[in-house]
Parts: C-alpha cells; structure tokens; sequence
C-alpha cells in the first residue's frame, strides 16, 4: 500500500507540475494532434481491412444463399421445411446450413475454412464416406425483403415460424459429443432452443440423413463460429464435423 501511495504520489505531482507549467502545454497539445494526425493512416488501413474482409465474407456466402424473400414460401422456408420432413433429397443428404450476417467478423473467419475445406475437397481434405460431395446452404438474419416491418425483420418472422425446428436442434446439440467435449455453451444452446431474435451468428448446422450419421438426428452437429488459429485448423475443424470424428467424437 505504501508503495502505491508513493507511485500515486510521483505521478500527481507531474501533473501538478504541468498545470503550473504554463510553456509545456502547447508542446503536449501539439504532441498529442500529431500523434493523432500520424495514427489517422494506420486507423483507416484498419478500417479498409475489415471492410474488404467483410464484403469478401459476405459475397462469398451469398453464393450459397437460400433468401427469405417469399416469407413462408421463400426458398429459405423450403428448405428448412424439407429438413423438418427428413425430405432433404434435392438439397443433399448431407450438407452444412450456416446462418450468417453481413457484418459478423466470426462470420469472416469461418469463412476462411468453408473456403478450404471446399476448394481441397477430396483432394487434401476427404470425406470418410467416399463419394459424398461438399455441399453448403447460407441464410443471411439480416435480410431485408418485402416482409421485413418496424417491429420484425423478415428473419424473425422466419424465427417464429421454425420455432420447433430450433428447439429440436438444440436438444440434438446437447446430446451430441461435441457438447460433451466441452465445446458448446448451455447459454448458447438455450438461446438457440428458444429462438432468440439475439441469434448468434455464424450458427452452423450439419445436415446428415446418411445411413453412416451416428447420432440418427437429421440436424447431426451444432456449432457456433469456427475456432482456429489458420483457415487450414478451421478447415480441418470444419472435416471433423463432417466426419463426426476429432472434437465430434468421444474417444
């Protein structure tokens, strides 16, 4: 404590001495607009990074977009109905669902590993299947469309129409390994089950209604965001999910 006392000590009469030293105040205020001046570049370098990461992101999942536009027909609603249904055959019997948003960073860093888990599919990175084929479907929860009102985006209403489809998923993720490996949140999971309009983003589902899927349950695997110091761990993270294997499976 006394230590402390001295070192608040030190420090208060620097300042003290500045207050009273009236030549040093100019030199501390043009110091500091420089300082700000020479950041200016480095701050708006930044800024353009994420910018370009963000519409890269967003043009990138876009290309495998289900819209909302339709409401309850809308090609999102489709296939979301067609998983409920264990109907799934024109989409795929095994494909990721990945609900993003435009400005979601995490969204930007899964999308370096869906990028390079489908660009070395089947060479680099295979499925345990032979044959399966890489296969994603992207719902934006910020679309903006004709349905879209002051007080419920056209996500929400989407939301409110899937309820069960949610809930249902949620229950599958709380008996799927990869929660019991300690890699899913109970407040996530919550959140998801009820269908939160704070719906975390990226949110990705493996669809799976494979004779091989282990857990039986058509919504096989839950994640939220893909963890990974490399795109390449997320890309092999992103494997694993797929093949129910690593962090998917109890050893």
């Amino acid at each position: 404590m006394v230590v402390l006392n001295a070192i608040g000590a030190f420090f208060k009469k620097i300042w003290n001495w500045i207050k009273d030293t009236a030549w040093i105040q100019p030199l501390l205020i043009v110091g500091l607009i420089f300082g700000i001046i020479f950041a200016i570049p480095s701050i708006v370098k930044g800024i353009t990074k994420l910018n370009d990461d963000l519409n890269s992101s967003e043009a990138y999942y876009t290309k495998f977009q289900k819209t909302l536009v339709g409401g309850s027909k809308s090609d999102a609603d489709q296939i979301t109905n067609a998983i409920e249904n264990e109907e799934v055959g024109q989409y795929g019997d095994k494909f990721f669902l990945v609900y993003v948003s435009s400005d979601c960073s995490s969204c930007v860093e899964a999308k370096e590993g869906f990028q390079v888990l489908s660009d070395g599919w089947n060479s680099k990175y295979s499925p345990k299947n032979a044959g399966e084929k890489f296969a994603m479907y992207t719902i934006f929860t910020d679309e903006v469309t004709d349905q879209t009102t002051s007080s419920k985006s056209a996500f929400v209403q989407y939301l409110d129409r899937h309820i069960y489809f949610f809930e249902q998923a949620a229950a599958n993720a709380f008996e799927s390994d990869y929660y019991r490996n300690g890699k899913l949140s109970d407040a996530d999971l919550t959140a998801m089950s009820e269908a939160s309009t704070d719906f975390l983003t990226p949110t990705i589902l493996l669809i799976d209604n494979t004779d091989s899927n282990p857990s039986g349950n058509i919504v096989s695997e839950v994640m939220f965001g893909v963890p990974g110091d490399k795109s390449s761990n997320k890309a092999d993270l992103l494997l694993d999910c797929w093949n129910h294997e690593g962090d998917f499976a109890i050893e």
